[in-house]
C-alpha cells in the first residue's frame, strides 16, 4: 500500500540534517492511523541502538517481531527491572522475590503492623492515605516526597503525621521490610544513577498520551539522540492511575518537531465522522478521515443477548463501560450455549475471588494474593476503614447478589478469542484493539438528563436539544476509543448518542 502524504512527510523528515539539534519528535496519531507502523518505519531509518517503549506486554511481543535487529521492545517496567538487574543483581532478586510472593500488593494491616508510628485507632485509615500519597509521588517527576503528593485529608488528620508515615513506609520498602509495588520499583529506578542516561541512541514511545510525569521527567533528562513520541491525546483514559496530558507537556519542550496522522486505516467515513463530532466537542478542529466503508447502525438492545447478532455475523465484540454489564452478556451466552471470551480473562479477578473464598472459609492461602490476611475480619476491617480501597472493592464483589453466576462466567469463558463467538471487553481494555463487528453496550450511552449522583460527583454526561454536555473530558475520550474499534460494522446500543450523531451528520 502506498504511503499517504502525512506518512511520507514524517518519514522524509527522518534525515540527519533535519534531526540535528532536536531532542523530541511528537507525532499526533488518531485512532487506527498506523501509529505502530510509522514507528517501525522510523526505527528502520535510525542508527542503533534503540528502544521501543510501550505500556502493554502484548503490544511489545507483537512489535518485537517486526523491529530491525538494532532495536529492542520493552514495557517501561521491563526497562526498569532490566536496568536494575544489570546494575544491582542483589536488589533485583529482592524485588523479583517480593513481586512473586505478593504480586505488587501491600495489605494495609501488614503496613500498620510492620511500620512503626501508625496509631492504634484509625491506623488502617492512615495507611490508606499513606499508600495514596506514595502512589502520587511515584507518578510525579519530583525527587523528594512532600505534602504536595498527599491526597485530600479530613480536618481531623494532620498532614505532617501522614507525611511522616509516608516517609517511613518508603524506607520500609527500600529495605524490603514490606512488599514493594510496581509503582515503587519504577520510581526508585528513575531516581538511580543508572537511569540518568539510557544506553539507547533513540527512544520510540508508543501510546505516549498515557505517559506519567515520572517517565516524562526521565525522558526529558536524556541527552543523546532523540525521543520519538507517538500518541493520541484523545485516547488518554488513565488519569485515575497518574497519567497526565503528556503530549501537551512534550510540546512545551524546546528542540521539538511535530507531525500529524489523521487518516484511519481501520474504519470508513461513518465512524470517522462520529469521531470528528466527538472530538469537536473538545475543541479539535482537525477532522478524522476514514478509509473504505464501515457501517453504523442503531441496535435496540432489549437484553444483553448476542443471539440475534450471531445470526448475521459469525463473531462479534461487545464493548461496555463496566464488567457487570459484560458478565450479564456472559450469562446470556452460557444460557444459550454461545462461546465467549473475556478480554484479560479475568485472571486477577478469579485469583482474588478464590483467595477470598478460602479466607472466608477459614483456610487462608499462604501463597495467594490475600496471603497477608490471617482472617476474614481483617479484610472487612480494612474495607470499612478505607471505603475506596482494594479490600472494599473485593468485599463488594464478594457480596454481589450474582456472585455465583459471576464466578461461573469468569470460569467458563474460552481461553482464546479465536475460539469464541462473542468477545467481551471494557472500553478501557479495548484500546489498541479492532474487530470486524463491534456492539456498544447501553451503559456507554449519555443520559437525557444528569442524575443527582452525577451532579454531586461533577461527572455529568448527558445530551439534550442543545448538544452533548460533560464535566470530564475522559468521558468523551472513552466513547471515542470505543466507537473507533469496528472495521466493518458498528452496532450502537446507545440511543441518545446515536441520535445525537445522526442529527449532527
Amino acid at each position: 500500500m502506498p504511503l499517504t502524504q502525512e506518512q511520507s512527510e514524517i518519514l522524509n523528515f527522518v534525515q540527519p540534517q533535519n534531526c540535528n539539534g532536536l531532542s523530541h519528535v511528537l507525532l499526533h496519531a488518531y485512532a487506527g492511523s498506523g501509529k505502530s507502523f510509522i514507528l517501525r518505519e522510523i526505527a528502520k531509518r535510525l542508527p542503533g541502538p534503540g528502544i521501543y517503549l510501550a505500556f502493554n506486554r502484548a503490544i511489545v511481543a507483537d512489535i518485537q517481531k517486526t523491529l530491525p535487529a538494532h532495536f529492542t521492545a520493552m514495557t517501561t517496567h521491563q526497562l526498569a527491572l532490566q536496568s536494575i538487574q544489570k546494575t544491582d543483581p542483589i536488589i533485583y532478586k529482592q524485588i523479583a522475590s517480593s513481586l512473586r510472593e505478593d504480586g505488587g500488593r501491600v495489605p494495609l494491616p501488614l503496613l500498620v503492623q510492620k511500620v512503626s508510628g501508625f496509631p492504634a485507632r484509625n491506623g488502617l485509615v492512615m495507611a490508606g492515605y499513606v499508600m495514596q500519597g506514595i502512589r502520587n509521588f511515584c507518578n510525579a517527576p519530583d525527587r523528594l516526597m512532600d505534602a504536595r503528593h498527599l491526597p485530600d485529608l479530613p480536618a481531623r488528620i494532620k498532614k505532617a503525621d501522614v507525611l511522616d508515615l509516608s516517609h517511613k513506609t518508603w524506607e520500609a520498602m527500600l529495605r524490603f521490610q514490606i512488599p514493594v509495588t510496581h509503582d515503587f520499583y519504577f520510581k526508585a529506578w528513575t531516581l538511580m544513577d543508572a537511569a540518568a542516561q539510557l544506553p539507547y541512541a533513540h527512544r520510540l514511545v508508543d501510546e505516549a498520551q498515557d505517559t506519567n510525569p515520572s517517565l516524562l521527567g526521565l525522558m526529558f533528562r536524556q541527552r543523546q539522540g532523540i525521543t520519538w513520541w507517538a500518541g493520541d491525546p484523545y485516547q488518554s483514559i488513565y488519569s485515575w492511575r497518574g497519567a497526565v496530558d503528556a503530549l501537551n507537556a512534550i510540546a512545551q519542550e524546546s528542540g521539538i518537531h511535530e507531525g500529524h496522522l489523521t487518516q484511519s486505516f481501520r474504519f470508513g467515513d461513518a465512524p470517522a465522522d462520529m469521531a470528528t463530532q466527538l472530538l469537536s466537542t473538545l475543541g479539535e478542529k482537525r477532522p478524522v478521515r476514514g478509509t473504505g466503508t464501515t457501517d453504523i447502525q442503531f441496535a435496540p438492545l432489549k437484553s444483553r443477548d448476542a443471539t440475534p447478532f450471531l445470526r448475521k455475523y459469525p463473531k462479534v465484540a461487545w464493548v461496555a463501560f463496566n464488567n457487570v454489564s459484560l458478565l450479564d452478556v456472559a450469562m446470556h451466552c452460557i444460557e444459550r450455549g454461545i462461546t465467549f471470551h473475556i478480554v484479560g480473562q479475568g485472571r486477577e479477578e478469579k485469583s482474588l475471588i478464590y483467595a477470598a473464598m478460602k479466607l472466608k472459609s477459614g483456610k487462608p492461602d499462604a501463597k495467594g494474593p490475600l496471603s497477608m490476611y490471617a482472617q476474614w475480619s481483617e479484610l472487612e476491617n480494612e474495607a470499612h476503614s478505607v471505603p475506596d480501597g482494594e479490600a472494599a472493592k473485593l468485599i463488594k464483589l464478594y457480596r454481589h447478589p450474582g456472585f455465583g453466576a459471576l464466578l461461573d462466567g469468569l470460569q467458563r469463558g474460552t481461553r482464546s478469542e479465536s475460539e469464541a463467538q462473542v468477545i467481551l471487553t471494557t472500553a478501557h481494555r479495548s484500546k489498541g484493539r479492532e474487530w470486524d463487528c463491534v456492539i456498544i453496550d447501553p451503559d456507554m450511552d449519555a443520559r437525557d438528563q444528569p442524575t443527582p449522583a452525577q451532579c454531586r460527583k461533577k461527572r455529568r454526561f448527558f445530551v439534550d436539544s442543545e448538544g452533548l454536555h460533560f464535566d470530564n473530558r475522559e468521558d468523551i475520550h472513552l466513547r471515542y476509543v470505543a466507537f473507533t474499534r469496528a472495521r466493518k460494522l458498528l452496532l450502537m446500543g446507545t440511543p441518545n448518542l446515536f441520535q445525537w450523531w445522526s442529527a449532527s451528520a
